[in-house]
């Protein structure tokens, strides 16, 4: 994050007092003698910077030095912030003054949201140390961003990488935690980041796992499971259907149905879709799917069940199973290849489809066994393999040296 440079104004004596120097400029800006102003405390100096900072910001204008001219009185802001922080080592003290500024800061999102970012940026830098008053000071960061435009959101998206990284340094416990989640994926969907906000949807429904209540986790389950099923980049279900919070609808009488269609996805084929699509079709429609899109993406899983328990497909299996004409299936076979379900080639002559991989819709424990087998052979295999060069290498350094031994006695 940008941090300010505290900047000390000089007088003919030396420096002056940067608390005395703030005053006396916010005298001039509301038109007064800087002059009558002879003295006054760090915090009251505070004070009348937060009581005028909307004017200040004002003074900023559009040209670049009056940015410039208004970011070094930003600058003594914060540094005055600082040292009556650095006066007062009460760190519930120092989260009310903080909030107080935050207030004061974001309360405009029209006028100079650069400015306010980075002199909200310089805020949490001086509160190193202080969990609680950098969450705040974050959280107002995001929430600030968000109401400004998107523009202001891409400025501060980068540090949300680091963010779990971040509430750990903080101490946030649960509640905090998807409180910041929250306002991330609601910043990022309504400026238009839908995978954004899906994946910081999933941390918020993650921080749940292992928690008995869940009912306040179930309305972004709900859309989490419906944005997975709605994106045509998503086909592995299996991650939806361990979190708890997701499980949780299940045995919900509201949400009951999403999670059965949410099965339906995971593991079954397109003949169950459309059989509970026929069964339940206005409460799908109600969801915001649309039928078409969602045949299209089982069309696909189906192929990748088949695909999966057999290494070559017939043309008449694959028709039949994805309701489709055969002359159609190649199409759809180049569709499963191209969004890299299968790799695969077509055999026109005997009209078969020869599987070389297909992606596993759902990783089982018994696959992460399976795959945990072929490692440990693998390793075992690579150990053979250096103790056969080892040994080689051992020969031909032998042989070597007896070439050298008959070579010196000829």
């Amino acid at each position: 994050m940008a941090t300010f440079v505290p900047v000390a104004q000089l007088d003919e004596q030396g420096v002056v007092d940067p608390a005395l120097d703030l005053a006396r400029h916010i005298q001039l800006v509301n038109g007064g003698d800087p002059d009558s102003v002879s003295q006054i405390p760090d915090q009251k100096a505070l004070d009348l910077a937060l009581e005028n900072l909307d004017k200040i910001f004002a003074q900023a204008g559009e040209k670049e030095k009056e940015k410039e001219s208004v970011e070094g009185v930003l600058n003594v802001v914060c540094w005055l912030f600082q040292r009556v922080l650095e006066n007062n080592t009460n760190q519930a003290d120092a989260v009310t003054l903080a909030e107080k500024l935050l207030k004061k800061i974001t309360s405009d999102t029209a006028t100079h949201p650069v400015l306010r970012l980075k002199m909200l940026s310089t805020i949490y830098n001086i509160l190193e140390g202080n969990g609680t008053a950098r969450y705040n000071t974050f959280l107002a960061i995001v929430q600030y961003a968000a109401a400004a435009g998107k523009d202001s959101l891409s400025m501060v998206s980068p540090q949300f990488e680091q963010l779990d990284t971040m509430l750990a340094e903080w101490g946030s416990d649960a509640s905090k935690t998807r409180a910041m989640f929250q306002a991330i994926f609601d910043a990022m969907f309504k400026h238009g980041d839908s995978d954004g906000a899906h994946k910081y949807r999933l941390k918020f429904l993650t921080s749940y796992q292992g928690d008995k209540e869940l009912e306040s986790a179930k309305p972004q389950a709900c859309t989490a499971v419906t944005e997975a099923i709605a994106n045509p980049k998503v086909y592995q279900f299996d991650t939806y259907l361990q979190l708890d919070a997701v499980q949780a609808l299940q045995n919900d009488s509201k949400n009951g149905k999403l999670y059965e269609l949410l099965q339906l996805f995971a593991s079954k084929d397109l003949g169950d879709f459309n059989t509970f699509y026929g069964a339940n079709g206005s409460y799908v429609d109600g969801l915001g799917l649309k039928k078409d899109e969602c045949v299209l993406k089982m069309r696909l899983l189906s192929l990748c069940t088949l695909a999966s328990s057999q290494p070559q497909i017939k043309y008449t299996e694959i028709a039949s199973c994805l309701q489709v004409a055969e002359e159609d299936v190649e199409k759809w076979a180049i569709k499963a290849i191209t969004a890299k379900l299968l790799d695969a080639k077509m055999d026109q002559l005997n009209k078969v489809v020869i599987i070389n991989h297909c992606t596993d819709r759902m990783f089982s424990q018994e696959q992460w066994v399976g795959l945990r087998s072929k490692l440990v052979g693998w390793k075992d295999r690579m150990k053979q393999l250096m103790v056969v060069i080892e040994n080689t290498r051992h020969f031909q350094q032998q042989q070597l040296m007896q070439m050298q031994s008959q070579m010196q006695n000829m």
